[in-house]
């Protein structure tokens, strides 16, 4: 899934109060999108159809990947997951899945201003998930995690007494290049807020989808879809969203 078959044309956009790591609504454009087949540059498949494309600034070499946004227009709010990366769309640029822009915005309209925000953690109906990526081996190994809710900030992997970092790929991977081994491994899982999960039994089984009995937060943490009213006008920009 790409960006490639975009509905309205791009337009230049400004962004207000845009700060890394901060909570609270920005400001900016919506368009929507048909998806190509496959999954999108998080290696993620567009569960649920309310999903959304973020600029290349916002992606963050995948940073956002798994994470959720409220979007407000017109016509109300919608929930969606960040899948993948939109190479058009400039800083608050957004491009939303049909089904996810006609809940915001009559479709007819191919672009809307809106408001969006951050959810801090959004109800996941599964654990952690962990997709051993094909071509893993004894030598090198690439995990994803799957249903973490909140984006990531850090996977580390038990190495003897020791923990150890995985290094982020652009795909939505999490690498680590000297000898894992044959498994099972134990993973731990840190979101942007730090709240943190270990997960033990992850074995070496490439494309198959091993789900944990952990999560990142409790299900009662939850934040609700809210309705936010539309700015008046968009400020100047400064830095992406994401951490």
């Amino acid at each position: 899934m790409g960006c490639a078959v975009v509905v309205a044309v791009a337009v230049a956009v400004q962004v207000t109060r845009t700060v890394a790591c901060a909570d609270g609504p920005e400001n900016g454009r919506a368009y929507f999108y048909e998806p190509q087949a496959g999954p999108g540059n998080c290696s993620l498949e567009a569960a649920g159809q309310l999903f959304v494309s973020v600029s290349a600034g916002e992606y963050a070499g995948s940073q956002a990947c798994g994470g959720y946004l409220d979007v407000t227009g017109p016509r109300g709010t919608v929930r969606v997951q960040v899948v993948d990366q939109c190479v058009k769309c400039g800083k608050g640029e957004l491009d939303l899945s049909r089904p996810a822009f006609s809940k915001i915005a009559q479709p007819g309209v191919g672009v809307t201003r809106v408001v969006y925000d951050r959810v801090r953690n959004p109800q996941v109906d599964k654990p952690l998930g962990f997709r051993v990526k094909a071509g893993s081996s004894v030598y090198w190994l690439a995990v994803q995690v799957l249903d973490h809710g909140n984006p990531l900030r850090s996977v580390r992997i038990r190495d003897g007494g020791h923990w150890r970092d995985l290094r982020r790929g652009g795909d939505n991977y999490w690498v680590f290049e000297h000898f894992p081994g044959a498994g099972p491994f134990t993973l731990r899982v840190t979101d942007v807020f730090g709240q943190r999960a270990t997960a033990t039994g992850v074995v070496l089984a490439p494309g198959r989808v091993q789900r944990s009995i952990k999560r990142l937060y409790g299900q009662n943490a939850v934040t609700p879809i809210t309705q936010r009213a539309l700015p008046a006008a968009p400020a100047a920009p400064e830095s992406p969203m994401f951490c």
